[in-house]
């Protein structure tokens, strides 16, 4: 048996649960190895680089609410980074340069958030790039390599299920109902998609399934403005291990669960 790359396509995904492996598979790094493809301009040269996608809404309508933190870190790193966004197309804005570990691309899709894997199809299109889901497996001599996709992007999102200030890094994963993941996740053609979700939901008693919708484009309250900034912090400094290390080096590192106000200890009267 010999172990060889390769991805799969959309016929063969299943929805996974967050914290489920699919027996035989292991994740595979998403830095892409080094390639030399024909891009729409033609040949283009050696290269490797990493894709950030920080999910979000476009417009000053939502540029506030929960739903958009994925806008928030990314702006984060990018002033890390010194790194600016431009609109080259209508579906994201992009913003070019080196990260930790080589160059680095973060895409803020404008096609909004149920439709963010939009974006990463005309990105792919429009750098002569493949995309998707890279992962391992042994698979006898006798069939025909696969060869793995140039890039498996890393998505940044909000997690309702999560409370605020919580972070939570994993290698691959169903989408969790995050339908913005879900959407990159299908045009990815499978869960092996590295993500960063940051926990937004309230601290006191779980929502209602009802208000979820509501929730999500409510801005943060002032009252959370102190724990959205810590938040914000944390997130970018996650991101940027995550570039430089990998999503289990930096999950161990940066994964923090927030424990819901009714779930901690009574204080001593």
């Amino acid at each position: 048996m010999a172990i060889r790359a390769r991805t799969r396509n959309s016929l063969d995904f299943k929805p996974m649960m967050e914290n489920e492996v699919e027996p035989g598979f292991t994740s595979f790094p998403f830095k892409i190895q080094r390639v030399d493809c024909q891009g729409p301009s033609g040949p283009r040269r050696d290269s490797l680089m990493q894709l950030v996608m920080g999910l979000g809404n476009p417009g000053r309508r939502y540029a506030k609410t929960r739903h958009n933190i994925g806008f928030m870190c990314l702006d984060e790193v990018a002033a890390r980074l010194g790194l600016t966004f431009s609109q080259d197309t209508d579906e994201y804005l992009i913003a070019r340069g080196n990260g930790p570990a080589g160059p680095v691309t973060l895409l803020k899709p404008q096609t909004y958030m149920n439709l963010s894997g939009e974006a990463l199809t005309v990105w792919s299109q429009r750098t002569g790039l493949t995309v998707g889901e890279t992962v391992t497996a042994e698979i006898s001599e006798d069939e025909d390599p696969v060869v793995p996709p140039d890039v498996v992007p890393l998505v940044v999102c909000d997690d309702l299920h999560l409370p605020l200030g919580s972070v939570r890094i994993r290698a691959r994963g169903s989408a969790g109902g995050q339908n913005g993941l879900a959407s990159v996740i299908e045009h990815a053609h499978g869960p092996g998609v590295p993500r960063l979700r940051l926990g937004v939901g309230p601290r006191q008693d779980e929502l209602d399934p009802e208000t979820w919708a509501d929730y999500v484009l409510e801005d943060f309250t002032a009252e959370e403005q102190g724990d959205l900034e810590d938040l914000i912090q944390r997130s970018g400094e996650a991101l940027l291990a995550m570039l430089d290390l990998g999503p289990e080096q930096a999950g161990a590192r940066f994964n923090r669960r927030i424990r819901r106000e009714r779930d901690l200890p009574e204080a001593d009267a």
